[in-house]
């Protein structure tokens, strides 16, 4: 990797993409809708530094393959994770990591969306951040969502990585549309992979839980759960999410993917039978 630019806090996201990323990309033959999505992510993720980092720095880093071009925004701040779990209130980042999932979710509301993360995991071929021991991946064409934990004890800060194809098989403005339906372009749909919570927690079992993985979703009309990679609930906290939680927020419709035979065994149990695969 190559290092395009090094630089203190504050600065302008537009003006550092303008300036200085966007030329670097252009020389090395990055054009049409290939650079309008790395204009997008690289943008919200500088965004996300010079907001919520506590960084002193940014640095950028580039290389371009010949069918995709690789991006990393490295900053030495508090972490991803850890400022969610202290704005949120969580006990720490591992209960932070279902967040990343959810669009919507931010510690700023009143300055931010929380929007960024959400859209520019899914415009990528690859994507992953790091931070505080913990890596979430997410991959086009493969499971929604994978984590690793990062023996990383003297790293400080988030490192985005990501991987765009210079021909990408979706344009920005379609993946926009699939969560963010026509006429009004509101961001009202979301799909989150339980299977992030399930490699963070373990069993899925408790009410506490289930209220961890429903906090912040009611703003939102559509919410898909994919259980892909799960194999089980537990009474506890089927019954939280799609009984409790339900009934709560009638306005949200509920729905489940890929659920499979002792999930969908459970969402019976507690009168939840609106699947689909």
């Amino acid at each position: 990797m190559e290092t395009i630019c090094r630089l203190p806090l504050p600065f302008g996201e537009d003006q550092v993409w303008i300036d200085v990323i966007q030329p670097w990309l252009a020389q090395r033959g990055i054009d049409g809708e290939a650079m309008n999505i790395a204009g997008y992510v690289v943008s919200e993720m500088l965004n996300n530094v010079r907001d919520h980092s506590a960084s002193a720095d940014v640095v950028v880093e580039g290389m371009v393959g010949a069918q995709a071009v690789f991006v990393h925004v490295i900053d030495h701040g508090v972490g991803v994770f850890r400022r969610l779990a202290d704005g949120l209130r969580l006990t720490g980042p591992r209960e932070a990591v279902i967040e990343i999932a959810k669009g919507k979710r931010t510690t700023d509301p009143s300055q931010h969306t929380g929007q960024g993360i959400f859209f520019a995991s899914r415009v990528c071929e690859w994507f992953c951040i790091e931070a505080n021991g913990y890596a979430v991946t997410f991959e086009e064409g493969q499971e929604p969502i994978h984590l690793e934990f990062v023996n990383d004890a003297g790293r400080v800060g988030t490192t985005v990585k990501c991987r765009i194809a210079q021909q990408p098989r979706r344009s920005l403005r379609q993946v926009f549309d699939e969560y963010c339906p026509q006429p009004d372009i509101e961001f009202t749909r979301t799909r989150v992979a339980v299977k992030l919570m399930a490699l963070a927690d373990g069993s899925l079992i408790s009410r506490s839980q289930a209220r961890r993985l429903m906090a912040g979703l009611e703003r939102f009309t559509e919410v898909e759960l994919d259980f892909a990679g799960v194999a089980e609930l537990g009474q506890g906290f089927a019954d939280e999410a799609f009984r409790v939680w339900r009934n709560t927020h009638p306005g949200t419709d509920l729905r489940v993917l890929n659920a499979a035979e002792g999930v969908e065994r459970m969402l019976r149990h507690v009168g939840f039978r609106r699947t689909t695969q």
